[in-house]
């Protein structure tokens, strides 16, 4: 909601519009209504990043036509423009039930519950994707995000640990072991490397956006960088992220493989910081060097793209 009453205030001041708080708070109320159920609570996936930009530039644009056809009345709270709002919201009520469909979601949990991901080519075409589609802000099930532990390949490992703790393990590379356990420090993209690389900039805003993001990002939430940098639609950061996130399947997948560490297969709580995952779910220390090994690998990757982005925003200033 913030982000639609952001990108609402943006865009219509580079239309020229700076009265512009009636539509921010259409966008941000209807934003609102448009995941919520009966307006008490969020029950969908609220991480429709591109559907709430296309709604939002929509909207905003049709305000501005709108104002351009009755200049003669500037007056913004005036009935014409408050028609205006009832409209954009009794849009946004009727799109509601297509935009909270979880048919996507389900779809690609169900592929991800396949047995082809627990081969090296399967965590790998994860580990790519996986970027690509957080990038154009769709909305991705939980197997890709933050919990792994339902696929049946990691419920099946517990099962067999549980009943010999010395039993071979079935599936020792899977998406739990390896993609969520090496490819999501910080979050999708192993972005906990750019709050620790912004830490070190010159300029004290970058500073300021890698001490505020820098503490939930070990919690693997990276919000605030997702709009703070950006992230979202921007192509000189897709290609780190990609390139972290499959680094880290690499490593994580040869680790294990070559039996250099033990894959982790007891479920920790959610949000608990992945970077202790390898740890937590093995039990074992030497899993961490391996972790650090990928902290290390994905900032070489993000630090020239850091510094590009740096001198962009130098020379536009």
């Amino acid at each position: 909601m913030i982000f639609a009453a952001a990108l609402t205030n943006n865009y219509l001041i580079y239309r020229g519009i700076k009265n512009n708080i009636l539509p921010i708070l259409t966008n941000f109320l209807a934003t609102y209504l448009l995941f919520t159920v009966n307006t008490q609570n969020f029950s969908h996936n609220v991480s429709q990043y591109l559907v709430v930009t296309v709604l939002t530039l929509l909207s905003s644009e049709a305000y501005y036509q709108y104002q351009r056809l009755f200049r003669k009345n500037l007056q913004p709270y005036s009935a014409r423009f408050l028609i205006w709002s009832a409209f954009i919201l009794t849009l946004y009520f009727l799109v509601q039930p297509y935009v909270q469909q979880t048919t996507l979601q389900l779809l690609i949990s169900n592929i991800l519950s396949s047995n082809f991901f627990t081969t090296f080519v399967g965590l790998l075409l994860v580990g790519a994707c996986a970027p690509v589609l957080y990038w154009l802000g769709i909305a991705l099930p939980n197997e890709l995000t933050s919990n792994q532990t339902t696929i049946n390949a990691v419920v099946k490992n517990l099962d067999v640990i549980l009943k010999n703790t010395h039993a071979t393990l079935p599936y020792p590379e899977n998406l739990y072991s390896v993609y969520g356990t090496f490819s999501l420090l910080g979050g999708i993209g192993n972005t906990l490397a750019i709050s620790f690389l912004l830490l070190f900039m010159s300029s004290k805003r970058k500073q300021n956006l890698g001490l505020l993001s820098i503490f939930p990002s070990l919690f693997n939430n990276n919000q605030l960088l997702y709009f703070g940098l950006p992230l979202f639609l921007r192509p000189l950061m897709l290609v780190p992220m990609i390139l972290s996130s499959i680094a880290g399947t690499l490593v994580g997948y040869v680790a294990i493989a070559t039996h250099l560490i033990k894959p982790a297969v007891l479920v920790i709580p959610n949000n608990a910081p992945n970077l202790l995952t390898a740890f937590l779910g093995s039990g074992k220390l030497s899993s961490l060097i391996v972790v650090a090994i990928v902290f290390g690998l994905t900032i070489l990757i993000y630090k020239p793209f850091i510094e590009l982005d740096n001198a962009e925003v130098q020379n536009e200033k």
